[in-house]
């Protein structure tokens, strides 16, 4: 039965979000172009490279087609500190502060498109003024037992609700220019 939630859950947002795709205003999608171009250029090697981590919390850009790095922002309630390249070792920077966001429970709990859109802005913001390009967030597993360890980061265990927020939270994100990389699509729910 639950299964059968899910799917419909799934089925209802995408075509909820169907219209909004050829309608929303987006600058991710102006570049599509050159983006082809640039792409049709790349070796084998360089899109196999572009596959992977560079470090912990980056990945290698292209330097011969103006590819920069991309810079990665751990937490999808909060930017964490920066790292070291290699580790999950923090820097312990003096000048190294962050804010911390509601988790996505409580966020969910607001059951608010309006707030996860606000959310997601005041993410990209803060991504952004540390050098950050994608927040690894928004965190969208169902909630499926309280005991969970990352239950807490999840949205909700109502797949239609996750779903809701994910979608504001993202365009609030990408708003601000902060690409998000959703996490956790499943089987990181229960634990024992």
């Amino acid at each position: 039965m639950s299964n059968i939630r899910t799917i419909i859950a799934i089925v209802a947002l995408s075509a909820a979000t169907a219209g909004q795709a050829q309608t929303y205003p987006t600058q991710l999608m102006s570049h599509e172009t050159q983006i082809d171009a640039i792409i049709k250029d790349m070796t084998l090697e360089e899109k196999i490279a572009m596959l992977h981590g560079k470090n912990m919390f980056s990945s290698a850009g292209i330097p011969r087609l103006g590819i920069a790095d991309m810079e990665y922002a751990d937490g999808p309630f909060g930017i964490r500190e920066e790292m070291e390249p290699h580790s999950w070792n923090s820097l312990q920077l003096t000048t190294d502060y962050a804010t911390f966001f509601p988790t996505g429970s409580a966020l969910a709990a607001t059951w608010s498109t309006e707030w996860a859109y606000a959310y997601g802005r005041g993410m990209s913001r803060e991504a952004r003024l540390r050098g950050k390009d994608m927040i690894l967030g928004p965190a969208i597993n169902i909630q499926r037992i309280p005991t969970g360890g990352r239950t807490y980061e999840y949205l909700s265990e109502d797949p239609l609700l996750s779903g809701m927020l994910a979608v504001a939270y993202t365009k609030g994100s990408q708003d601000e220019g902060t690409a998000v990389c959703l996490k956790h699509y499943a089987l990181n729910n229960q634990e024992d």
